[in-house]
């Protein structure tokens, strides 16, 4: 790959940055103080060297050109923001659906951001869009302290699925390598569900072992492996994502904003920050989803993107509603409604402390908190259709307490537990013979 690089850069006049890994096999070429007439000699010397186009997508002023040869694929972008222009060579990847593929419509759209089971643990995200042909397009999984959210999916899909017919996930989308959002995957795939069908994985995810990783946990680092591996050795077709790549899947189209690559040469200090972010959009309902994107790739977004991209219906909170993307970001994003893969003990604590987290909630019609129940959301999305499924788990206050040293007054505890009884559609405590 860093041959491919060589060649096709040895025209242009600017010097390079380092090379960067980009993981599994990839390989990234920045140049910086560049401009739209130097992407164009890139595209050139890349056709020299017989490569064809693929596909192309520009959001707002910044173009993105995917080219292939062979069995390499070549990606190239060009910001005016940054003044950058970057290579990519990428010889591993499944090619995504760049134009709409074929479909029978047999069933409505829907979004659901499913609850995690958060008896011991307030993070985990899992959000599941039922495409037109019933079937889904799943994003993340959750954490391996949500010992059966697996079953709990399987379960959940099987239920929405025609009698008689496997489950179709259409594409499985991984935002980035944390504990609670793989997990449950990897023992998804353990379990071997004979009656389910994974179509594709799509994600990016960076080295494990790359140039910040000193600043990571090694137990998350051996958990980005067993991802990796699981994915891998699973033999589902695997779609490596580069910003401004357009798929598609059934009815929805998606935009790739972020990945780790555009963060380089900044540090990935803070591991979110590797997020794949996207923007999806199912029948003319767009649904954004960054992730745990921290404070680089939210600058990154925010100075690339105007609202014209960024806007959007449903906005899936950065990292829970903690410390994650800026209140400007949810400006120019402008969602209707709000959810946050959280608990609300942890909803609650946060929201005095981040102003990004109260100037989305400000501007949306309705937010929903995970931990509260699997919410669903009919697409289009029409206000007034929402509907809370009952309330499955509830904190494990002794656990929680030995886990993570979590404290929470008696009074407090039973507010949530009488509430957590209404959301599940149970008798009080007082109306229940002892």
């Amino acid at each position: 790959m860093i041959k491919i690089l060589d060649a096709v850069c040895a025209l242009l006049p600017q010097p390079v940055l380092a090379d960067y890994p980009c993981n599994n096999g990839a390989w990234m070429r920045v140049i910086p103080d560049a401009d739209a007439q130097l992407m164009q000699i890139a595209l050139g010397a890349s056709k020299e060297k017989g490569f064809s186009l693929f596909a192309e997508n520009q959001l707002v002023n910044n173009r993105y050109v995917t080219l292939l040869c062979d069995d390499a694929l070549l990606h190239i972008y060009y910001c005016p923001h940054e003044r950058t222009l970057r290579v990519i060579a990428d010889p591993n990847t499944t090619l995504y659906d760049a134009v709409p593929v074929a479909y029978s419509r047999r069933c409505p759209s829907a979004l659901w951001q499913f609850e995690t089971d958060h008896t011991f643990i307030d993070c985990g995200m899992c959000f599941i869009l039922q495409l037109a042909d019933y079937s889904f397009f799943v994003i993340d999984s959750g954490h391996y302290l949500q010992v059966n959210d697996h079953l709990r999916l399987y379960r959940f899909l099987r239920e929405r699925s025609p009698v008689g017919e496997n489950v179709v996930i259409a594409g499985w989308f991984f935002s980035h390598g944390h504990d609670d959002h793989v997990c449950q995957f990897i023992k998804f795939l353990q379990d071997g569900f004979r009656d389910v069908t994974i179509e594709k994985l799509y994600y990016n995810m960076c080295e494990p072992d790359g140039r910040d990783s000193h600043f990571w946990k090694e137990s998350n680092k051996k958990i980005m492996r067993d991802f990796e591996s699981a994915a891998e050795d699973s033999g589902i077709p695997i779609v490596k994502l580069h910003s401004g790549q357009r798929f598609y899947v059934r009815n929805m189209c998606a935009d790739v904003l972020c990945t780790h690559e555009d963060v380089y040469p900044e540090s990935l200090e803070n591991y979110n920050d590797s997020s794949t972010v996207l923007m999806l959009e199912v029948d003319g309902c767009k649904i954004s989803i960054p992730g745990d994107a921290g404070k680089n790739e939210s600058d990154i977004l925010t100075g690339r993107f105007t609202a014209e991209t960024l806007r959007c219906d449903i906005m899936q909170q950065a990292h829970h509603g903690h410390m994650g993307t800026s209140a400007e970001y949810y400006r120019l994003s402008d969602a209707s409604v709000v959810l946050f893969p959280t608990t609300q003990i942890k909803f609650e604590e946060e929201l005095p402390h981040y102003e990004a987290n109260r100037v989305a909630i400000e501007l949306a019609d309705e937010y929903h908190v995970s931990s509260n129940g699997t919410v669903e959301i009919p697409l289009p999305y029409v206000p007034g259709t929402l509907k809370l499924l009952p309330d499955e788990t509830f904190e494990n206050f002794d656990r929680i307490q030995a886990l993570w040293g979590y404290t929470y007054t008696a009074a407090y505890k039973q507010a949530l537990f009488d509430e957590f009884l209404r959301r599940s559609n149970l008798p009080p405590m007082s109306e229940i013979d002892p």
